[in-house]
């Protein structure tokens, strides 16, 4: 139930809460999709600025350490495969999701955060020209 909490924060800080949609949903993992509609957005530097402040504002200290991003991308495949095997853990999962959106024209960052033992990844994207709309991507386990 924190999870749901938690996430739900930062949609509202991000001003993406309205019109957000789960894309996955369980007692130990929530993903949800929205568009950010945050006006101050254009006051930052970069997409990853921005999303460093929004989590802090939400009592996260910012992960950069790759091992502990590795460890929660494992965790986010192992809940998503339902704890089996078989399939190797996508451990370059935000850097791979950067990449593919960059390729298709996008800008895009993700900046992952740490409170307690949950942690949260929110990955952020939009088209080069038009600038809109800003999707965002939370991430909570």
């Amino acid at each position: 139930m924190i999870i749901r909490a938690i996430t739900g924060r930062i949609m509202k800080s991000l001003e993406a809460f309205k019109g957000s949609r789960p894309i996955y949903d369980s007692n130990d993992l929530l993903i949800v999709r929205g568009v950010c509609r945050d006006k101050r957005f254009k006051e930052y530097k970069s997409i990853r600025e921005y999303l460093e402040e929004k989590l802090k504002e939400n009592g996260f200290e910012i992960v950069n350490n790759q091992e502990d991003i590795e460890l929660f991308v494992e965790k986010i495949d192992r809940i998503l495969r339902g704890g089996g095997g078989g399939v190797y853990p996508d451990t370059f999962g935000f850097e791979r999701l950067k990449r593919s959106f960059e390729e298709m024209g996008c800008v895009c960052d993700y900046v992952i955060g740490r409170k307690g033992d949950i942690t949260v990844g929110i990955s952020m994207w939009y088209d080069k020209v038009k600038k809109e709309p800003k999707f965002v991507e939370v991430v909570c386990c």
